[in-house]
């Protein structure tokens, strides 16, 4: 049986079993609803990962999918513009088509960032076809600075670099408020790196400060550490949750998040690990 000091180390089999003793391990007057979230990393969907697919879209995130689709909120990083636009930045052509969208909405995602360095690949337009394309899929999609919010919670995207810190810091502490579960989605950090920088601890102490009460980061391609800032769970990265990157090799394995909170507060956290094969994603954990 799992007790309440130690519910974030309860497998996802266990999860809903951890539910229900959290909730008998907390009598007295009525409560707030529990609410769980499911953060994910980078998600590509062009490239190799369509060459793999072949059209097949509902079965790149399928094994996934009862994980993220079983949230009250699930969240990833959308790294390809969905759009038929040609490209006019200059480096890789992460575009997929329209049709792609199949694989974000089957899985169940609810929330996709696009505050990251790809989200104009293909101009203007390709942004503007992209959150079309999501939104008639029932995806709410932000891009740099916006925010979705709901009674209970509230997620904000940003892009590292095109935000200084002060006024990400303000825009926090505007967004935050009593009961409602802060959430703040980061596109930050060196490429490859398997730790955050110090730039990144310390603003992770400052947005903490402001009011966040769950950082999640994207953009790395790998792993991170997830660890408590006062009583703020930040996870720095969580590396690909579905890419077609062949080395290094770290950038086949993912993770995702998964988070119990209660009246704007985590309460517990576990992670499911993750890894691309062949354009799908393929969850690595044991039953135990």
């Amino acid at each position: 049986m799992c007790k309440l000091a130690h519910l974030q180390t309860c497998t996802l089999a266990h999860l809903h079993t951890c539910i229900l003793v959290l909730l008998l391990l907390l009598p007295g007057e009525p409560r707030p609803p529990l609410l769980t979230v499911a953060l994910a990393g980078d998600v590509m969907l062009g490239r190799g990962v369509a060459a793999a697919l072949d059209g097949a879209w509902s079965e790149a995130l399928a094994e996934a999918a009862p994980v993220l689709a079983s949230a009250d909120l699930a969240f990833a990083n959308l790294e390809s513009p969905l759009t038929t636009a040609p490209q006019v930045a200059c480096g890789y052509d992460l575009r997929a088509p329209g049709g792609a969208a199949v694989a974000l909405q089957s899985a169940g995602l609810d929330v996709l960032s696009l505050a990251n360095n790809h989200a104009l690949d293909a101009g203007p337009e390709g942004l503007r076809q992209t959150r079309a394309v999501l939104a008639e899929a029932g995806i709410q999609a932000l891009a740099e600075g916006e925010a979705v919010c709901t009674p209970y919670w509230c997620v904000l995207a940003f892009y590292e670099s095109l935000r200084d810190r002060e006024s990400l810091i303000q825009a926090v502490a505007a967004a935050d408020a009593p009961g409602r579960l802060l959430i703040v989605s980061l596109h930050w950090g060196g490429e490859y790196q398997a730790a955050p920088s110090l730039s990144q601890q310390a603003l992770a102490a400052d947005l903490a400060a402001a009011g966040a009460d769950l950082i999640v980061g994207h953009g790395p391609h790998v792993l991170q550490r997830v660890e408590w800032v006062d009583d703020t769970l930040v996870a720095y990265s969580l590396g690909n949750l579905l890419f077609d990157q062949p080395y290094p090799l770290d950038c086949r394995h993912g993770a995702i998040l998964l988070v119990l909170a209660r009246a704007g507060r985590v309460i517990a956290f576990d992670t499911i690990p993750i890894e691309t094969v062949h354009g799908r994603t393929h969850l690595t954990f044991s039953s135990r």
